[in-house]
């Protein structure tokens, strides 16, 4: 792998998977540039910072890390993004004539997660239930309810957006390779693209996933989808 793409908690990653869905919440497997003998900068809990660059584009991401150890003698963290925390269980909830925005907010910030409430959430709801249940699971549940139009997902400044998705073309769709595609998988290989989101349209298609794949040969897979906007 070249020298200096990633890094999580100012270290060099060596190789690993970084996937950043279109709905839910980025993870990452990372082994870590560290002898058997060193110690990292940072344990299971802490906030870390995740970059990706190649050739001058760069994406940052604010994660946490959920595990950190050895394994096989090599370093290797575990890191979500956001606070980490929409595994979190939340206790049962009523509301009566409150917009969708708002329960949305009560959910991320019960669970320790910071809400960014997008278009659309200004949508009334003459009553809600939400049951016991984990963070995820309501979030999901509100956009179900919602329709196939809204999204939820952690964004790269670690706060929980939901709202009615509104794709934009990829500014640099001419940069991209599409040597290595597979139509009949609507799954198609670049090389690493770090700037590339879920949400946006390649070809009119939709950017559903985001694989980054550190390694011998570093690329990003990408999950595209239908749109019809």
């Amino acid at each position: 792998m070249e020298p200096g793409i990633m890094s999580v908690g100012g270290l060099a990653v060596v190789g690993g998977v970084f996937t950043v869905p279109r709905l839910g919440v980025p993870t990452a497997m990372l082994r870590l540039a560290l002898a058997p003998n060193e110690t990292p900068r940072f344990s299971a809990g802490d906030a870390v910072s995740v970059v990706l660059e190649l050739d001058g584009v760069q994406s940052q991401w604010a994660m946490t890390c959920v595990r950190v150890g050895q394994d096989v003698g090599a370093w290797r963290a575990l890191v979500v993004g956001g606070a980490g925390r929409t595994a979190r269980g939340l206790e049962p909830k009523y509301y009566h004539q409150a917009t969708a925005g708002l329960v949305f907010s009560d959910a991320c910030r019960e669970a320790g997660e910071t809400p960014q409430v997008g278009d659309g959430l200004d949508i009334q709801l003459a009553r809600w239930t939400r049951p016991r249940m984990a963070c995820w699971e309501a979030l999901e549940a509100l956009r179900r309810w919602l329709g196939p139009r809204y999204a939820w997902r952690a964004l790269p400044s670690g706060q929980l957006w939901m709202g009615l998705e509104k794709p934009t073309n990829y500014p640099r769709e001419d940069d991209l390779d599409w040597s290595e595609d597979d139509p009949a998988t609507a799954r198609v290989e670049f090389r690493l693209t770090p700037d590339l989101l879920p949400g946006h349209l390649l070809s009119g298609s939709l950017v559903e996933e985001v694989r980054h794949v550190l390694g011998p040969r570093p690329r990003t897979e990408v999950v595209l989808g239908p749109w019809s906007g």
